[in-house]
Order: C-alpha cells, then structure tokens, then sequence
C-alpha cells in the first residue's frame, strides 16, 4: 500500500485548527501548567504576546468589517427595521441565557453539597489568591466615578476614540462615521472604500495567519491558567464550571437548530460551515479573532447577506453580552447554595432581571473586571461575594471561550430570524462551497509507527497522573 496525499485535501491549516489537535494542545497546557506552577509568570507574558499580535490585525479589521457592512446594508429592502428587531431580539436572548443558566444550576445543584472540608479549602485558596488582585471599589484620594456612564460610550471625536482604544466606543464611533459616508454619493466615496477594501483584505490574510498560531496559543493559555489557579481550584469549582458549560451547550445548541430551521440543513453541514470559527472561538482570547471566519462561514458557505453578517459578527462579541448574563447567574445561585441560602421565586425572578443588568452593564469591561459586577447581583440576597471572589478570577479565563461562542452564534441565530430574502442564494452571486474532508493513507509501517508514538503518549499521560497523585499524597 502506497501513501498517497492529495495536497488539495492534505493541508497544515486544517489539521492545525482541528478541535482535536487544538483539545489536545490544550489538555497538554493544562498538565505543563500543573507540574511546573512556578512558570505562571513566563506563560503570562508568552500569552500577553499572542494577545497583543491578534489583536494588532482583528481590530482594524473589525472596523472595517463594521464600516462596510454600514455600506452595503442600506442597498437591501427593509434594513432599518431588520435591525431594530434585532436589537430588541438581542436583550430579550440575553435575559433568556439568564433564565438558563438560573435553570441549569438550580436543577444541578450548583455549590450545593460541599463538605466543611472542602469549604475551609476554598476559603485558604481564596486568601492565598487574593494577593494577586488589588481590588478597590473607590479611591482613597478622588470621589468614586459613577459607574455606569452612557456617555463614555458616545465618543466626541472620532479620532481621539481611536486613540483611546475602547472597543465599545471605536464601533460606535465606526458606526456613525459609517453611516454619514453610506448618505453620500457612491462616486464620492468610491476612492476611499477601495483603500479600504485592500486593507480589509490584507487584514483579514493577516488575522487568519495568527490563527494558524492557535495550537501554541492554546497550550499557553491553558498552561497560564492552570499555573495560576491550580487543579484544586477547578475541582472546588467544578461544579460551578459544570453548570455553567451546560448552560453554555444549550443554548448553543439551540442556536444552532434556528440555523437548521430557517436554512433547512442537517446540523452537520451548519456545524461544518462554522467549524473553523467556533473552534477559533473556543480557543482563541480574543473574541474579535473569530469575526473572519463568522462572516466567512455566514455569507459564502450559509449565504447570508453579507452586509447584514459584516455589521452584526464584529459588533456581536461586544454589545450582546449573553455569555456574562448567563455567567452571573450560575455564579448566584451557586454562592446561594454555598451559604446554604434558600431562594424563593421572587428571589430567582430578581437574579435573573439583575443579571441581565449587569451584563448589560459589563460592556466596556473585559476579563477579570467583569467578575466584580457579580457583586451587584448579590447584593439582592445580601450574600457576599468578596470572600471568593479571587478564586473567581482564577478560573474566569476558562469561561470566556463559551461566552464568546454564545455571543456569536446568538447573533448569528438572530441574524437568520430577520434575514427572510436577503439569503445570497436568491438571485445573488455567492461562492460555492462544499464541505472538504482530510483523508490521509498510510504504509502498515507509517501505521505502526503512529500506534506506537501515540501509545508512548498516552502512557506518559497515565504516568504523570500517578505521579501528581501520589505527590499530593504524601
């Protein structure tokens, strides 16, 4: 038997972005960042890195995806009530994602159940953690500003907002510069959007390069987490976790059979579409990494609008805060069970109206700082959330893949609701995609070899449990 290899079919990308390579990496970080708990540091920096390149080539590009959406939109019939109907479907998803995660962690019994030993555990990790953070709610020297402040949001001045670099305030800045050049006459503004056009491209190149990247990054981030937060934090919390990524697969899931409905496809081929951008998503830090591949996989391989799928995917990630809505509400009711605090309807109606608040109020603040608003969420209960809260902060990072995937594949659910005849399959000119499969063929001998390099693996795998469990034994 030959090896044949077809290079059409055999390419370093797709085995790259792979979920199984990608898990694997991933797995691999985690165990790196168990045994040697000292690299934190290193691993921290490594990651700012990779953090610091995505996000060089995914914000302009999502400018630039928001502007020409901005562009193409208003060419199609009914767009502006298309988008107040999204913009209201948006709110009422994300007090939804708050009602499922209440749901899912009520009925797992998130926090419930924990032994007095294990609560002593979680109550030193939290004071060995809290050196890390430095949290203050106000200022010793200046008044507290006030926190939630619509007008930081509204940018005066376009270039200064730039300059600024809040994410929030860029789009929608983009937005209202967008919008003044879509009013003008096209033979005006046709030199511009042909700069710009060959910046999105060079942009969109570069970002999906650094996603080639993926596999390192997420052996890194994995590595970081692990090194900083510790197994015994994710076991502590696994339950909190557990809810949570529950939560996270429903609603995912019925995202994606609105998808199916409304295209009339098998789950497979809706999942093959978004493969490569779900698993960006999941695995990248950065949520703007996967926009690329969202509008990619929702216009050429779905054949949806493309100027609907070019405003929404960037903005989606920042404004439609579904992932953090659901976040806060596993995160009450397990500090709920943890004190043991009984909850009435009244008190599951009010965490579910409060965490769809706070997640609204969460836009502008990323990572750990979005934590904090848990805070506003208690406050109802008058249960405290400062006691654990640095263990929080651990883990948070091992949440954010499936917060941003809500995000996404929401706003692309809500896109197929509104989108009825603005499909490019109806009289539009699409690219025809077809699903590819990886086919490799192998010598019996390049097979054995295989066998033998992956059994080595996993007996090395076996190996280092036991030998991190008989540490922690003696």
């Amino acid at each position: 038997m030959q090896t044949l290899v077809n290079p059409a079919m055999f390419q370093l990308r797709d085995i790259f972005h792979h979920p199984a390579t990608l898990l694997g990496a991933m797995l691999l970080g985690g165990w790196v960042g168990t045994l040697f708990p000292a690299s934190a540091p290193l691993l921290a920096a490594l990651s700012m890195l990779y953090l610091s390149l995505i996000q060089m080539a995914a914000l302009p590009f999502v400018i630039l995806a928001v502007y020409f959406g901005l562009q193409r939109l208003p060419s199609e019939p009914g767009s502006g009530a298309r988008l107040a109907r999204l913009a209201a479907m948006s709110l009422l998803a994300m007090l939804l994602c708050a009602v499922v995660g209440v749901l899912v962690a009520s009925v797992g019994g998130a926090g419930a159940g924990m032994s007095a030993a294990q609560a002593a555990a979680l109550g030193r990790l939290a004071l060995r953690s809290e050196s890390q953070f430095t949290m203050a709610m106000r200022d010793g020297v200046e008044p507290a500003p006030e926190q939630w402040d619509i007008g930081v949001l509204v940018p005066d001045n376009f270039f200064g907002v730039l300059a600024y670099g809040s994410l929030p305030s860029v789009l929608i800045g983009v937005l209202c510069f967008g919008a003044a050049v879509s009013v003008q006459d096209p033979l005006r503004s046709a030199q511009l959007s042909a700069i710009f056009e060959g910046a999105y491209r060079a942009l969109e190149s570069l970002v999906n390069r650094f996603n080639t990247l993926l596999p390192a990054a997420a052996f890194v981030l994995a590595a970081a987490a692990t090194a900083s937060a510790g197994v015994e934090a994710i076991v502590l919390l696994g339950s909190f976790l557990a809810a949570f990524f529950a939560a996270a697969a429903a609603v995912c899931a019925a995202a994606i059979a609105i998808l199916c409905w409304k295209l009339k496809k098998s789950p497979w081929l809706v999942l093959l579409a978004l493969r490569e951008p779900i698993t960006v998503c999941l695995f990248s830090p950065v949520a703007v990494a996967a926009v690329p591949g969202f509008i990619q996989g929702m216009s050429v391989r779905l054949g949806f609008s493309r100027g609907l799928v070019e405003l929404v995917s960037p903005i989606a990630p920042v404004f439609i805060k579904a992932g953090e809505a659901m976040f806060f509400a596993v995160l009450a009711i397990f500090i709920a069970n943890l004190y043991q605090h009984p909850l009435s309807a009244a008190d599951v109606a009010s965490i579910c109206a409060l965490s769809w608040a706070a997640a609204l109020w969460s836009v502008g603040m990323v990572g750990v700082k979005s934590v904090i608003l848990g805070g506003f969420v208690m406050a109802s209960m008058g249960l405290p959330l400062e006691a654990v809260l640095p263990v929080f902060m651990l883990v948070e990072v091992l949440c954010e893949g499936p917060r941003n995937l809500l995000s996404f594949l929401i706003s692309s659910a809500l896109i197929a609701l509104v989108a009825d005849g603005l499909y490019i399959k109806n009289e539009q000119d699409f690219e025809v995609w077809h699903p590819s499969t990886l086919k490799l063929v192998f010598t019996r001998k390049q097979a054995l070899s295989v066998l033998f390099l992956l059994l080595i693996a996993l007996s090395t795998v076996f190996c280092a449990g036991i030998g991190y469990g008989l540490r922690r034994a003696f």
